[in-house]
């Protein structure tokens, strides 16, 4: 048995994205789950935590600065500056002149703001409360308390009102696309991360070239889930070769454990596993053509089927492709070694056809 260091070589890039690509479905249902869970929790946020329905008025004011006294004086002022002004009492004091008395300056400036402003000239000034008449009066108050506002200041001249628009509710749901497509490609993100992981602990066995990391044994061939007559031929030649003047072989089973032996074969098993090693009975006989005694071993051993597989010529391991098995072969490989019997070869069993085409080409 080889030093297990195939888990510190570099990764199979072909290898990788073809077992990636079998798994595609979990990096879907994670981006599914991930939308779904991130466009409800945005949801939950908006609408329930968000508290009562706010309603917002657009007013666009004309800003006329005094550039024959002050000259360009725009330059000192952008929504952010403007966004401060609104909310000082220079502003507020006048905007309460046009207000009844049961609205307070503290309503007045938190309903207050002012957007994004592409010409310093117009400025957008938003009123957002939780009722929509009083977004309205607040918005009719500016346009009395910045006229004021801009005739009492150094460098105003006017500001003159030329839009209001009528209180609409304010959205608040409206990024629960951003959400959903952020939850979407954080949970594919993480399922790919996740299966990369997965990959680097996976020691199942696709390929001949997985066995050889681990056994110094030669992998007689590949059966097929279809049964492909090319691996069959590369089977039958390989261990009429390699298998030449065998009178009496142990067929192993990596997967299967003492349970099964004791218990004989279950029903999956007699429809399925039970013919596939049949078949590989054959094809050995077949191969070999002599008639040899091929008989069927468990793990774990008994003392009597260690001495019989020490008499014999030597044992084939048969195992599962892409089942997680290397782990189990390692630990099997390493009892043989121990009882000093021979491991002739492996058979690699029920292969995905569609994978190997993939992988190799042919």
């Amino acid at each position: 048995m080889k030093e297990e260091k195939f888990w510190q070589e570099g990764m199979d890039g072909k290898r990788f994205a073809l077992c990636l690509f079998r798994k595609v479905w979990v990096i879907l249902a994670a981006a599914l789950i991930g939308a779904a869970a991130a466009g409800g929790i945005y949801l939950f946020t908006a609408l329930v935590l968000g508290g009562p329905a706010q309603y917002q008025v657009l007013s666009q004011y004309r800003i006329y600065f005094d550039k024959d006294k002050y000259g360009e004086i725009e330059d000192y002022y952008n929504a952010y500056t403007w966004g401060e002004i609104m909310k000082t009492d220079q502003v507020v004091d006048f905007v309460m002149e046009a207000l009844p008395e049961d609205i307070t300056k503290e309503q007045v400036k938190a309903s207050v703001s002012v957007g994004q402003m592409n010409d310093v000239k117009i400025m957008p000034l938003y009123i957002t409360t939780g009722d929509a008449a009083l977004s309205e009066e607040i918005a009719q108050a500016y346009v009395y308390g910045l006229g004021e506002f801009a005739r009492s200041i150094e460098g105003l001249s006017d500001m003159q009102c030329w839009l209001v628009e009528p209180a609409v509710p304010v959205a608040r749901a409206a990024k629960t696309g951003n959400a959903v497509g952020f939850g979407a490609v954080l949970g594919a993100i993480l399922a790919f991360l996740a299966l990369a992981f997965l990959y680097i602990l996976d020691d199942s066995i696709y390929l001949e070239e997985d066995f050889r990391k681990r056994c110094d044994a030669p992998l007689l061939g590949i059966l097929t889930r279809q049964r492909n007559k090319e691996y069959r031929q590369e089977l039958l030649t390989n261990a009429a070769f390699l298998l030449k003047g065998a009178g009496q072989l142990c067929l192993i089973e990596v997967e299967k454990g003492k349970k099964e032996r004791d218990s004989g074969f279950s029903e999956k098993e007699s429809g399925g596993t039970a013919q596939a090693l049949e078949e590989v009975r054959e094809l050995l006989a077949e191969s070999i053509g002599e008639n040899p005694e091929i008989s069927r071993m468990f793990w774990p051993f008994a003392e009597q089927d260690c001495e019989k597989m020490r008499r014999g010529d030597g044992v084939v391991l048969a195992l599962p492709w892409g089942y997680g098995s290397g782990r189990k072969l390692t630990h099997i490989l390493i009892q043989l070694e121990k009882q000093q019997i021979s491991v002739r070869g492996a058979i690699l069993m029920d292969a995905d056809d569609r994978y190997l085409k993939a992988y190799y080409r042919k």
